[in-house]
């Protein structure tokens, strides 16, 4: 199942949302923190997992992450897009945490399985990232 939606607010950036279920002999797949960020940086996203942050639920792991630029422009200051990774034990938290994410018009958020990639800015490296999971999604 891939959902997308979109939504604008004024002055804030569009909200992409990806939903991606894998299934796994009947039941839904699901991922490390690594793991995830593995798999989506084989498909050519630069992906970094940052050091782990507090978690407001126990049934979750969160840290920081970081999505590299494509290219720096002449002149330009190289900065990557910040966000957080959440690894849920159950796929159902995942979707929990992306129907929050929906809610706000200046983030992106990504899921699959029990994962939950929000970051706070997009361009093509989030693009790619929409990608990478929608492939995946596939898989």
């Amino acid at each position: 199942m891939l959902e997308r939606a979109r939504r604008t607010g004024a002055g804030a950036a569009a909200l992409v949302i990806i939903s991606c279920a894998l299934a796994a002999c009947g039941e839904e797949e699901t991922f490390t923190a690594q793991d995830f960020v593995d798999r989506v940086n084989d498909e050519g996203v630069k992906l970094k997992l940052g050091k782990p942050l507090i978690a407001d639920d126990e049934s979750k792991e969160l840290f920081a992450v970081e999505l590299a630029p494509v290219s720096q422009l002449p002149g330009s200051e190289p900065g990557a897009i910040a966000g957080s990774l959440s690894a849920y034990d159950e796929p159902s938290g995942a979707e929990d945490e992306l129907s929050s994410c929906s809610a706000s018009a200046d983030l992106l958020c990504y899921r699959l399985a029990n994962i939950v990639v929000v970051l706070e800015g997009g361009g093509i490296e989030a693009q790619q990232l929409g990608v990478a999971v929608e492939r995946l999604s596939e898989d």
